[in-house]
């Protein structure tokens, strides 16, 4: 589905029309991907995917800039989910040719006031620290966390309590939906940090090419199983997974979660909800900090077989053990 959003003039004189196209899109398909081969993969993968049939209820929109030819020359992407949204920012991506033309600036607007009349809350998106995108899209409200490049744009008040505000949730499988939401609950910098093994995730991560990881695995089969803690409104309090460490002889099972502060009493329904096949061995790994883990983990049976002392240090500068629990 097209959109049209506003018709500017650019630097060059030339005009150019800002559509946002939103998936699934197959008449936009073969005029998109071909703009943003440079992606790579898994981003190609997900596009691909996201035009052909669409997200289910995480909405994809493509904010593009379109000469009076025809020819794309712009392109800004969002992930959106929730309602009010909050979403995504990517693929931001003018050809050379067609630079310093004022084409990001124009797309920026549109997109920056089409999230603010749909009452959007929050956007993330990653970027170099420090970099000139990084500074561009300072300028447009967005703010870094500390050195990392992960930068959001805040506009509901109090998002960040409004967001984990304690209410039921509930344990299902991921759906596309959780993807935004997943980026918010990636920036609590609080609660355990060790979060997951598989993942490599310690401590604040961003979950953007992150979750792409997690939807591959599972068609792949490498991972089993993901589930999230959520609320009736799309908000996700945590996450966990079953997967297989093959890094390890004879690629033993790892259950690994991560739930926020707030929600650490239904850690263990989180845990429980993932199903662990009987008879195979399957590991499990948690910081010295890590309050209410250990008793999740054990409802399901793990018990602890190692402790590797004052092997991690957190964000805070605090130095943790390492625990290996395992079940067979």
């Amino acid at each position: 589905m097209e959109q049209h959003l506003s018709e500017v003039e650019l630097k060059s004189g030339e005009g150019m029309r800002i559509v946002r196209a939103s998936a699934p899109s197959p008449e936009w398909k073969d005029r998109i991907l071909p703009f943003l081969q440079h992606k790579g993969e898994p981003w190609l993968w997900q596009m691909d995917l996201a035009l052909d049939e669409g997200l289910g209820e995480c909405a994809q929109y493509y904010y593009l800039g379109v000469l009076e030819t025809g020819a794309v020359v712009g392109n800004i992407m969002t992930t959106e989910s929730m309602a009010p949204p909050i979403g995504l920012l990517g693929h931001v991506f003018t050809p050379p040719e067609h630079r310093r033309k004022g084409i990001c600036s124009h797309l920026m607007e549109a997109l920056t006031d089409d999230f603010r009349a749909r009452d959007g809350r929050a956007m993330f998106l990653h970027t170099g620290h420090d970099s000139p995108p990084y500074h561009i899209y300072a300028s447009w409200g967005f703010e870094g966390y500390r050195e990392t490049g992960a930068m959001a744009w805040v506009l509901e008040e109090d998002f960040w309590q409004r967001q984990f505000a304690r209410r039921p949730v509930t344990a299902r499988k991921t759906t596309w939906a959780d993807w935004a939401p997943l980026e918010a609950l990636s920036w609590v910098d609080t609660g355990w940090y060790l979060r997951s093994v598989w993942l490599s995730i310690y401590g604040f991560s961003g979950f953007e090419g992150t979750y792409l990881r997690v939807r591959q695995a599972l068609g792949e089969g490498r991972l089993m199983d993901f589930r999230v803690l959520a609320a009736d409104d799309g908000a996700v309090t945590g996450y966990a997974l079953l997967g297989r460490l093959c890094s390890f002889p004879g690629e033993p099972l790892v259950l690994d979660l991560f739930v926020h502060p707030d929600f650490v009493g239904h850690a263990t329904e989180l845990v429980q909800a993932i199903d662990i096949p009987l008879g195979e061995r399957t590991l499990a790994f948690a910081d010295s900090a890590s309050v209410g883990k250990l008793e999740a983990l054990a409802s399901a049976g793990f018990v602890e077989e190692a402790r590797l002392e004052r092997l991690l240090t957190d964000g805070r500068g605090h130095v943790l053990d390492l625990l290996i629990l395992s079940r067979e």
